[in-house]
């Protein structure tokens, strides 16, 4: 309780600078509200008018004051520009589309690093492990709207050039499956555990199997731009509409996440009990997923949480590429029209999700390290 204590303090104090900080650079930004307000054909009576509604005739100091005892007491205000919306309304549309993107980025980047991470590692230094680490430096180094732009072009002006290739991809996995499920299986003593192996391994090249099937009959057709609501379209449609931004998104988070988990793995797999249960004859996946993985992905949790605080405030760019109603395109269309209150509102809310985000994982590292908990690291 005394650590997370000692969190929360410490959260309070960076959203009050972080709370501080944005207000006041918001006032050094050029232009003014009340033309944004009235229009650029106003009087200098009616912008006078309007400065006196808005309150901005009086100090800033005040002003600060004052907002800070609107946010005490829930109240982001109105935004500025026509027509006048509650914020905190407005938050409430766009958080959870941003927050659906996050969340679908990071699950795709686990999904792609984690496999790659495991057998790059058990093969290390090898022709994969060359080739899987050369990607993940070029994907690294590319900007995530680059990346959005690439997919784009591909998958929504040019779908036939991608599909046989992904469909013959997948074919060879089926095939490098069921091959190595084969072959693994007999280092298994007959009996359960040899059938279990094997159903397994065959269900999962069976499951890519059908899979390669589905896309070389019915390729999805990716939107442009845009976004599907479930409660208007349904869950297959929305999933739709933010594959491609979240791929984008997610490219460059696995590669880094990648990186982390291989760098862990490749130390792990050189511990005594791993090397014992290779000596005993344990098949690669029993090594791999039961005695290497858990206590390698400690640092993997730890990035992912980080990387997911990072993806709420940081899909501004993707949003606008793809026409996302979330809170990066409001945060652009508001600073751009000078919509102060929007502005506010918005960094407040995203600043408290990452610092919350990183409060967690910092309180989860402590408790699952006890060295943490008695200062000996």
């Amino acid at each position: 309780m005394h650590v997370i204590a000692k969190k929360s303090a410490r959260l309070v104090l960076v959203m009050f600078i972080v709370t501080t900080a944005t207000y006041f650079l918001l006032q050094l930004l050029p232009g003014d509200p009340a033309r944004t307000v009235v229009g650029a054909e106003g009087t200098a009576e009616q912008y006078e008018q309007v400065r006196r509604e808005l309150g901005l005739d009086k100090p800033i100091l005040e002003r600060y004051v004052n907002w800070l005892g609107s946010l005490a007491r829930g109240d982001l205000g109105n935004s500025l520009v026509p027509p006048t919306l509650n914020v905190s309304e407005m938050i409430q549309t766009r958080l959870p589309v941003t927050i659906e993107l996050a969340v679908l980025a990071i699950l795709i980047a686990l999904v792609l690093a984690i496999p790659v991470a495991l057998a790059s590692a058990y093969r290390a230094g090898g022709s994969f492990d060359r080739i899987a680490s050369t990607i993940a430096f070029a994907l690294i180094s590319l900007p995530s709207f680059v990346l959005a732009i690439f997919l784009v072009f591909l998958l929504v002006f040019y779908p036939q050039l991608v599909q046989p290739v992904v469909v013959g991809a997948l074919v060879c996995v089926v095939g490098w499956l069921a091959r190595r499920t084969t072959r693994i299986s007999r280092e298994y003593p007959p009996g359960n555990k040899r059938t279990r192996y094997l159903a397994g391994g065959l269900g999962g090249a069976a499951g890519v199997a059908l899979v390669a099937l589905v896309l070389s009959v019915a390729w999805p057709d990716f939107p442009r731009q845009g976004f599907a609501r479930i409660s208007d379209a349904g869950i297959v449609a929305n999933l739709n509409s933010l594959f491609l931004p979240a791929l984008a998104l997610a490219l460059t988070e696995a590669a880094v996440l990648m990186k982390v988990l291989y760098g862990d793995l490749t130390q792990t797999l050189k511990e005594d009990f791993v090397l014992s249960a290779k000596a005993k004859g344990m098949p690669a996946p029993r090594v791999l997923f039961r005695d290497a993985l858990r206590p390698s992905s400690f640092s993997l949790i730890t990035v992912a949480g980080v990387a997911l605080g990072r993806l709420l405030g940081g899909t501004v760019i993707i949003e606008t590429i793809f026409n996302l109603p979330g809170m990066g395109s409001m945060l652009v269309q508001a600073i751009l029209g000078k919509d102060y209150p929007v502005v506010l509102g918005g960094v407040l809310v995203l600043a408290l999700g990452y610092v919350a985000l990183n409060a967690v994982v910092d309180i989860s590292y402590t408790y699952l390290d006890p060295r943490l908990r008695r200062g000996r690291v």
